[in-house]
């Protein structure tokens, strides 16, 4: 077992193998990772036990670092880490030496045009590939060039994504309002807006859960909880009684000729052959 730890100012990776899931031993490995890069302003992790306990308040809390978690059940809050466990994980199975794929990976310049390790260090890794020494000496790059070229590449991936999923805005939730938690199939009552953006804490009859915007479905108030749901979940039909009499069909099916047609709806037409 791993833990893949990403900037997600400059998409560095750094990976760790644990012995174990505990809080300690991970708490370990983030100092080790922290005394070689620094202490972030903020850590974005998921919901596990290991960061949630009071071992890991207190590491964040000694450190002075915000430790922000992603909504449970919705782990594309916290994409960049997602997409870095998803490379780290083809590195892994596909690389003999899983070293110098690291290495590979943090040299190979991104979309911007610049590696993770000139975007962290402000300098090219020499790597098995031959290189200039003129290349390989210490330059920062571009700010002002880098920040254009990620915030349109940003929105690009924004529209894309959302012409893609037909993505629309959800409306705001107030406390007090009856809403039905998706993932759950049950019914509950919104407590209050969480830290995290998107997310809101829910009253539920086993407990309080937090859950992300798009889990939840506001019930109306005037309707029960379950017709509800079904007004939300499935499509409206509408039925129309027309009255026709026999003689009418009869005298339409007699003069109409059924074209064959293929699955999708094209017609099948037999082509003409030479007869001979």
């Amino acid at each position: 077992m791993y833990l893949v730890v990403v900037d997600y100012f400059s998409r560095y990776v750094e990976i760790a193998q644990l012995s174990n899931t505990k809080s300690t031993d991970v708490i370990v490995h983030l100092k080790s990772i922290f005394a070689r890069h620094g202490i972030p302003e903020v850590l974005m992790s998921d919901n596990g036990p290991q960061f949630s306990g009071q071992d890991f308040t207190h590491f964040a809390s000694t450190y002075g670092f915000n430790h922000i978690t992603s909504s449970p059940k919705f782990p594309q809050s916290n994409g960049e880490a997602e997409r870095a466990v998803q490379t780290v994980k083809g590195l892994l199975k596909k690389a003999s030496d899983p070293y110098l794929a690291l290495l590979a990976y943090r040299a190979t310049p991104l979309q911007s045009g610049f590696s993770p390790a000139q975007l962290l260090m402000g300098r090219r890794l020499r790597t098995t590939v031959p290189t200039l020494p003129s290349q390989l000496d210490p330059a920062l790059p571009d700010m002002h060039v880098f920040a254009r070229k990620e915030k349109e590449k940003r929105i690009m991936d924004t529209e894309y994504y959302n012409r893609r999923h037909r993505a629309r805005p959800l409306s705001d939730l107030v406390p007090g309002e009856h809403v039905w938690i998706t993932d759950a199939k049950e019914s509950g009552t919104v407590l209050q807006n969480h830290t995290s953006p998107r997310s809101y804490l829910v009253d539920v009859p086993n407990g309080v859960v937090r859950r992300n915007r798009q889990h939840l479905i506001p019930l109306h108030t005037h309707t029960s909880e379950g017709a509800a749901l079904e007004q939300q979940e499935r499509p409206k039909t509408i039925t129309e009684q027309v009255s026709v009499s026999p003689e009418k069909i009869a005298s339409k099916a007699s003069g109409v000729t059924a074209t064959p047609r293929t699955r999708s709806g094209r017609a099948i037409v037999k082509p003409d052959r030479l007869n001979l």
